[in-house]
């Protein structure tokens, strides 16, 4: 027996931890980076020797730099551990940058962190299996088949510190020397870092962890509670119904220009669309709790906004019920003190057949609650909306119009033609969504002051400049992750006072506005006094005293003549 053992330890490469180490470096640098050198290459254009010079000198930076963390992660009794999660986690990275050229930062490990089953199905492909057996089973077979040299602590730890100690030196003298080149390409290409694997997800897991525990740390700040409503008591009763979409764009709705018909029945709505949104974020991890929060989106963090009151606590705090109803991954905390109705479970037969639910289940008992009720109410819809990459699977079969289409979650298998019309069908369905929910307003008692707004949270790549889904970092992000779709509308057209507050409304909607509006609009329309509250980014506050009058005045004016 002793002699099978001795035969397993002789099939062992003996091999140093520094020099395992060191071979992995190079193997991360060289295959698990080739998206890094490609991005790289394509902003240096190297055209020139010095330049050449300057891509080796990355070259060594990058060795030098993951060795370093590789030494700080690893030791001799626990080194196949680590490396069976990293060469992992590394495989499945390499696969997502490769599939939607997504790049890995805190708020991409926020949006992995707060997913759901359902979205995490939509994202595994068959290759994805590929990619774990290539780069995450095969290293690893190596590295189990290694045997660490026997080393005492001491020399152990010593070895570490002169390891260490060199790379943070010959990095030190790397960047010394070609200081200028690499302030500038950082500068202005702040994403290559967020490319470099495994310091990507290492990094951004870091600083997600650090955030989530200072905000344990943080107490919550109510600054909700000294608001108070200053409408009268006979006003009528409001019912505000607000759908936040999910992964729309604003250039593919056809109310916005574009060509195909999407929006064959909310063009035929009176609605003020603000064609010009921007929006807080690329990812529904910042963009939700964004909307809500009193905060603007150069001032806003995750930590403040998340241990501060939001709208729906200012709604609660001033008698109004709120209810949000949930066809998505849950309301990121923002309805944390309000009702909360998950309807994504549900069972319905000809709404949730597919493993998940349409949109239409958010309506499920809606104007039955509205009825029974005598409060001001505030609604929130959240939709599935558009949510890839499995777009198909967004709306029914009966809206499936524009053809063909998409039917694979690797969407770079797709051709242009086919992945746009899939999306386009999702924003079809969207609009009947939305035409339905105008219908249950519409059908309420005229004594309801009723009124829907709609906006998305963030937009969606469709595969330009190479780019797909969402998630992109803001400061770089292209347009198509950023302009939303944001437009008000009320059924009651029959009072003047309130089609010429539309019309108002309809006179601003080619100004720029921004997720920034929504908290401090809504504030001012349910009539909320607070010290938070910024007129400026108040879109109904103009339309609700001087300009109301004047066009009320030039309405009179014209049923005269």
């Amino acid at each position: 027996m002793n002699q099978t053992v001795k035969n397993k330890t002789k099939n062992k490469l003996q091999i140093g931890l520094w020099q395992l180490n060191l071979l992995m470096s190079l193997l991360f640098v060289t295959a698990f980076n080739v998206y890094f050198w490609q991005e790289l290459y394509s902003i240096v254009k190297p055209t020139s020797p010095s330049d050449l010079l300057f891509i080796l000198s990355i070259f060594v930076l990058l060795v030098l730099m993951i060795n370093l963390v590789l030494n700080l992660l690893t030791s001799a009794k626990t080194y196949k551990i680590t490396y069976v999660v990293i060469f992992t986690l590394s495989a499945i990275s390499f696969y997502y940058i490769s599939q939607y050229s997504i790049v890995i930062d805190k708020e991409m490990i926020r949006n992995i962190m707060e997913t759901n089953a359902s979205e995490a199905k939509d994202l595994i492909g068959l290759n994805l299996f590929l990619y774990l057996t290539i780069l995450g089973l095969l290293p690893m077979v190596f590295i189990l088949k290694t045997k660490m040299a026997p080393i005492g602590f001491l020399r152990q730890l010593l070895s570490k510190l002169k390891v260490i100690t060199a790379s943070l030196v010959v990095m030190g003298v790397v960047l010394y020397i070609s200081y200028p080149s690499y302030a500038s390409l950082a500068r202005g290409n702040r994403h290559l870092s967020h490319l470099i694997v495994p310091t990507n997800f290492i990094f951004a897991s870091l600083s997600y962890i650090n955030e989530q525990f200072k905000s344990i740390q943080l107490p919550f700040d109510d600054i909700s509670k000294d608001a108070i409503q200053s409408h009268s008591a006979t006003s009528p009763k409001k019912v505000t119904i607000m759908i936040i979409g999910e992964t729309a764009r604003a250039d593919r709705f056809s109310i916005n220009g574009y060509s195909k018909e999407t929006n064959p029945k909310l063009k035929s709505r009176h609605i003020a669309n603000f064609k010009h949104t921007s929006s807080c974020g690329t990812s529904t991890a910042i963009s939700l709790p964004c909307i809500f929060s009193h905060l603007e989106r150069k001032t806003y963090n995750h930590k403040t906004g998340k241990n501060s009151a939001n709208l729906l606590d200012f709604f609660k705090q001033v008698g109004i019920d709120v209810q949000w109803r949930d066809n998505n991954t849950g309301c990121k905390g923002i309805c944390d003190r309000t009702e909360y109705v998950d309807l994504s479970q549900e069972t319905d037969q000809a709404l949730c057949s597919s493993g998940e639910c349409y949109d239409e289940i958010l309506l499920k008992g809606l104007s039955h609650q509205i009825l029974a009720n005598t409060n001001d109410q505030v609604i929130i819809l959240h939709q599935k909306g558009s949510h890839g990459p499995a777009y198909h699977l967004r709306y029914p079969p009966e809206f499936e119009k524009f053809k063909p289409t998409c039917q694979s979650v690797q969407l770079q298998k797709c051709s242009a033609a086919e992945l746009n019309n899939s999306y386009d069908n999702t924003i079809l369905y969207t609009d009947h969504f939305i035409n339905e929910t105008m219908n249950i307003l519409d059908a309420l008692p005229a004594e309801i002051s009723a009124s829907l707004i709609y906006i998305s949270d963030h937009g969606e790549s469709l595969g330009e400049n190479n780019l797909y889904l969402h998630g992109t970092p803001y400061l770089i992000a292209p347009e198509a992750q950023t302009h939303v779709p944001f437009f008000y509308w009320t059924p009651d057209a029959s009072n003047h006072l309130v089609e010429l507050r539309t019309k108002c409304l309809i006179n601003k909607q080619d100004h720029p506005v921004s997720h920034d509006h929504i908290f401090h609009s809504m504030i001012g329309y349910m009539d909320i006094e607070t010290p938070h509250y910024d007129e400026r980014l108040d879109l109904f506050s103009s339309c609700k005293s001087k300009e109301i009058h004047k066009l009320a005045a030039e309405f009179n004016s014209e049923k005269t003549l």
